[in-house]
């Protein structure tokens, strides 16, 4: 934390007590807020951002609103089978041949042409389909990425132990540093105050003594003027 004094900071929290005094408890929402704003210099600036790990993605495209595609979406999240005439018709992916009668009307050839392009363009969907499961969009493709996100994962929280680990140890120093420390200051602290309350006994008792020898020389004026005075 920044010092508005410019003076070097001695505070030693893991041995300091200075705060459990009863006279002290009103500092206490100071700090706390002090520490607060520090941390908050720490954390990240948007830590609502979207994860940078996803970028390499296209951007999700949003359901086309269609009362069909919702009905539809609510059967399936209810789990109701679906209604008769209402599922997939598989008719006009088959391609059966004008017969009989119908083998010389020409509607009946138009409509088995136009079921044949069907089933064209339905095989081409399905070859799209099965390029794209191969290459860019398929399980495995998926799989591989799960796995490079497990790596990551697995790394970033090794990382994470590591630096817990240093964090740790750091602290564990500090701890040790400043009780040693502590300890040092408090024995010359309790020095100090000896020497202190000696040298003040010193003076004390030079005061005195200053006191007396006053008293003494007083009393020898006193006398060699007697003496004076008789002879």
């Amino acid at each position: 934390m920044s010092n508005p004094f410019n003076a070097p900071l001695d505070s030693l929290p893991y041995y300091d007590r200075d705060l459990d005094a009863p006279d002290q408890q009103h500092l206490r929402p100071a700090i706390n807020s002090l520490i607060a704003v520090e941390l908050r210099s720490l954390l990240p600036k948007t830590p609502n951002a979207p994860p940078t790990n996803l970028t390499h993605l296209p951007a999700s495209r949003p359901l086309p609103s269609s009362p069909f595609l919702a009905a539809e979406l609510a059967r399936v999240e209810s789990k109701k089978p679906t209604p008769p005439g209402q599922g997939l018709d598989t008719t006009r992916y088959a391609m059966p041949a004008p017969k009989g009668e119908a083998a010389d009307d020409v509607e009946a050839w138009e409509a088995a042409h136009r079921s044949s392009l069907a089933q064209l363009e339905h095989q081409r969907l399905r070859t799209m389909n099965g390029t794209l499961l191969q290459g860019t969009l398929g399980a495995n493709k998926w799989k591989v990425q799960n796995f490079a996100m497990e790596n990551t994962v697995e790394r970033v929280d090794k990382e994470g132990e590591e630096l817990r680990k240093v964090v740790e140890d750091v602290n564990r120093r500090r701890k040790g540093d400043q009780e040693k420390g502590g300890e040092t200051l408090s024995r010359l602290e309790k020095k100090w105050t000896e020497l202190v309350s000696g040298n003040m006994q010193l003076e004390i008792g030079c005061m005195a003594m200053e006191a007396e020898v006053a008293q003494l020389q007083q009393q020898h004026a006193e006398l060699t003027a007697r003496l004076a005075a008789t002879a």
